[in-house]
C-alpha cells in the first residue's frame, strides 16, 4: 500500500551531513526534470564557517524518498510518520524530523 505523505516524514542525522546538496539536485531533477536547487522541494542550509547542515521541507515536498536515496553518507531516511513521531519524543542529539515550510522565497 502507498503511503500519503501525511503519513510519512523524512529524518535527518546531522552528524552525517556534509552540505554536498546532492538531495537538492536529485530531488529537482525528479520532479521539475531539471538539476535546478532553486526548483527542489528540499532546500539545504548551510553555515559552511561552523560546519552546521540542516535541510528544510517544502510544503510541496511529496516524501518520494529519492532525496533520501541519492544522500551519499545516508543523512537522510523516509519514514512512517510514528517513526518520525518517535525520533522526536526520544531525540538523539543531532537526528530529527525535517520541518516544512513554503520556500519559495528561501
Amino acid at each position: 500500500m502507498v503511503k500519503t505523505r501525511k503519513e510519512m516524514a523524512i529524518i535527518f542525522n546531522a552528524d552525517k551531513c556534509t552540505g554536498c546538496k546532492i538531495c537538492e539536485l536529485t530531488c529537482s531533477n525528479y520532479h521539475q526534470n531539471e538539476y535546478n536547487p532553486k526548483k527542489s522541494f528540499i532546500r539545504i542550509m548551510a553555515n559552511d564557517e561552523a560546519e552546521v547542515y540542516i535541510p528544510i521541507l517544502d510544503i510541496q515536498c511529496t516524501f518520494c524518498g529519492k532525496c533520501a536515496d541519492a544522500c551519499p553518507v545516508a543523512a537522510l531516511e523516509t519514514v512512517e510518520l510514528a517513526k518520525g513521531i518517535g525520533t522526536m519524543k526520544g531525540n538523539t542529539i543531532g537526528t530529527f524530523p525535517l520541518p516544512i515550510y513554503s520556500i519559495a522565497g528561501v
